[in-house]
């Protein structure tokens, strides 16, 4: 769709950043605040532009620091695009490619901050449906932030999203039936969590009807089985996520979160402010010195600030 170099109002294209099912990503320079933002260009431009933007609206009424920001939507040339912050990392899905299982340790962080996620769109009635490693992007400094929200729905006064669509090893029994709750996200985020210290999805099949089948039978090998080694509280945690019934799962995030934070010892309600703080504070470690206007860390030889386009004063 766009080519390296090529100029797309105030955006140059610097390189591709990969291509999936409903649009290509792109690494972009904004020329005008001299940032780097990553840039997604939907398949289907043929579509009525208030279905374009149903994307970029579910994803910019979310604030979140595990969720990727929403900086805007536009077109050019008759082609529709949105813009969003640029994480340097890598997804989750190549993480594992490389090192196969995560430690225990790890892994609870990796869940515990994309538990904030999902919480915070549940608590904003919006229900992701596409939750798996290749849509959650892992920063330089170990930061979780859930992206993609092109399977998205909000439920509204609305019990379920009634379109059957995911990715079948993580999909919740009701989700195949096109009855996706917010249930269905806690699920989801069972099976990450099953295969960050197992090495593979609860229920592996290239058939998505025999998955099916056996997530509604409830035909899961508890973590356990698998691994003797693995803390029988970590077992429990993640069985409850994968229960075949919604009403028997965790039924908001942050239960999930708060029995990670007992497991590890921690105050659960200080937990999210301390893990914010904690890399923030890294981050600050590393920086040669501070925005004047948002005390945020510059990169090095920066002159304009990255986060709040202020340009800093000559010394």
């Amino acid at each position: 769709m766009f080519l390296q170099g090529q100029k797309v109002g105030k955006y140059e294209v610097l390189r591709p950043l990969g291509s999936g099912g409903f649009g290509s990503v792109f690494l972009a320079k904004d020329t005008w605040l001299n940032i780097k933002v990553a840039i997604k260009v939907p398949h289907k431009q043929s579509l009525e532009l208030f279905k374009l933007l149903k994307e970029p609206r579910l994803q910019a009424a979310l604030n979140h620091p595990n969720i990727v920001r929403m900086l805007s939507a536009e077109k050019e040339n008759k082609i529709f695009f949105m813009v969003m912050e640029y994480i340097k990392g890598k997804t989750l899905e190549k993480i594992l490619e490389k090192i196969k299982i995560l430690d225990i340790e790890k892994a609870i962080d990796y869940i515990t901050q994309i538990s904030y996620g999902v919480d915070h769109a549940h608590k904003n009635k919006i229900i992701h449906r596409d939750l798996r490693p290749s849509n959650i992007l892992i920063s330089e400094d170990g930061t979780a932030k859930i992206t993609d929200f092109g399977t998205s729905a909000w439920l509204n006064n609305v019990p379920y999203a009634s379109t059957r669509i995911g990715s079948p090893p993580y999909m919740a029994p009701e989700q195949f039936m096109g009855k996706a709750s917010f249930n269905s996200d806690i699920y989801s985020i069972g099976c990450m969590f099953y295969e960050l210290i197992i090495g593979n999805p609860p229920i592996l099949d290239p058939d998505p009807f025999k998955i099916m089948e056996k997530a509604q039978d409830g035909k899961i090998k508890p973590p356990r089985v698998e691994n003797s080694k693995i803390p029988k509280e970590i077992n429990e945690i993640i069985m409850k996520c994968l229960a075949a019934r919604p009403e028997e799962r965790y039924q908001k995030a942050s239960e999930i979160i708060r029995h990670l934070s007992t497991f590890k010892g921690k105050d659960s309600k200080k937990s999210e402010i301390d893990d914010i703080m904690g890399r923030i504070k890294a981050r600050e470690r590393t920086a040669t010195n501070l925005c004047w206007n948002c005390r945020r860390p510059l990169p090095y030889k920066a002159i304009t600030c990255p986060y709040c386009g202020e340009i800093a004063p000559k010394k």
